[in-house]
């Protein structure tokens, strides 16, 4: 008979997990490092103080890690008005929606229209261009096949910008709303959830930034140099979404909170651009790439390279496990064996590229 999805179920599931990792990053778990914790909201009152709660907390060093939000395009009618979700909210979904629309065509895009079209919603995304991950300077290669394989899992693509979004019908109880996605030369999509995938923004608003001299951009973040200090104002640094130029990943967000652990306490000169740090889209088959990746990116930045490839197609354990479709991209400095960079996509990709990494 056929198989049926415990939507509720999975939702539980995903929610408990979260929950059972979230004091790692709590209150609490600070705390027990033996930190003070003020719980409130912090704002600057000169480059070297800071107001929480009516109390004045005067420092040598400071570090702002607020963090980023989704972002909402504010360009497009209807659309803030209207019931949409982000990634903050779809793990909440109580009921599977027979239809999912995606604004946005990037990493997280990817990874939910995939999961959410094989537990059985009809998902379509809607990307600005036909070219998957072309802003982020993909393989060609790469993004050709984690298109087609999206689209072996169900998944459809629109390629245009997004006009207008109607909503027909507002959430009532535990029924979903509906709502209806307009696309510039595309045929209108109904839907019962819209997912708003399309970047995010760093929170650096009612920080009282101007107060501290410390430069930033509304969306963007706040401005840091190499060793992760304002450029401002040295004796504030910035770790994670919240600084401007930095890759939002939250595994970079750590290594650029070690970055300022170092350098404001330890009185260290560890600098950002040091790092290499490794990406992975969790898709079927991942998507991991570290450096320079691709020859499209080695050609934006002006670096002469060759690459390597090798294929999934031959490869015996591969073709054993089922998991053939893939390869592997070596990116070199031209006429070296220097290691610039590298993208795979396979199977367990994501624990294929700290080799290349190393």
């Amino acid at each position: 008979g056929a198989v049926a999805v415990d939507f509720p179920a999975v939702m539980a599931r995903v929610r408990r997990l979260r929950a059972r990792i979230a004091p790692a990053d709590g209150h609490r778990g600070t705390e027990a490092t033996g930190a003070d914790v003020y719980q409130g909201m912090g704002v600057f009152t000169s480059p070297n103080t800071v107001e929480v709660n009516g109390r004045t907390l005067r420092f040598k060093k400071c570090v702002i890690a607020t963090g980023g939000r989704p972002s909402v395009p504010s360009d497009v009618p209807g659309l803030l008005d209207a019931p949409y979700t982000t990634n903050e909210g779809l793990f909440n979904l109580e009921a599977l929606p027979p239809r999912l629309v995606i604004l946005g065509a990037g990493v997280v895009a990817l990874e939910m229209a995939q999961a959410f079209s094989l537990l059985g919603s009809d998902v379509t995304v809607v990307g600005r261009t036909e070219r998957l991950l072309a802003s982020r300077g993909a393989d060609a290669e790469a993004a050709e096949l984690l298109r087609r394989a999206l689209e072996d899992d169900g998944v459809a693509f629109v390629a245009g910008r997004t006009t207008r979004v109607e909503t027909l019908r507002e959430p009532a109880g535990t029924a979903l709303p509906l709502l209806r996605v307009h696309v510039a030369g595309a045929a209108a999509r109904e839907c019962e959830c819209l997912l708003v995938a399309a970047g995010r923004s760093a929170n650096v608003e009612r920080l009282g930034l101007e107060a501290a001299g410390v430069d930033y951009a509304v969306g963007a973040g706040i401005a840091v140099d190499a060793y992760g200090r304002s450029v401002s104002n040295a004796d504030v640094h910035a770790a994670g979404d919240c600084a401007a130029g930095t890759p939002r990943l939250t595994h970079v967000a750590g290594e650029m909170a070690k970055v300022a652990v170092q350098n404001a306490l330890a009185g260290d000169s560890w600098r950002l651009d040091a790092l290499v740090l490794p990406a992975v889209a969790y898709t079927h088959p991942e998507y991991a790439t570290v450096g320079t990746a691709s020859q499209e990116m080695a050609d934006a930045q002006g670096v002469a390279v060759d690459v390597y490839r090798t294929g999934l197609e031959g490869n015996d354990r591969a073709i054993l496990e089922g998991s053939d479709v893939g390869f592997c991209k070596i990116v070199v400095r031209r006429g070296t064996d220097e290691i610039v960079g590298a993208t795979i996509v396979a199977d367990r990709a994501g624990e294929m590229i700290n080799e290349v990494t190393l």
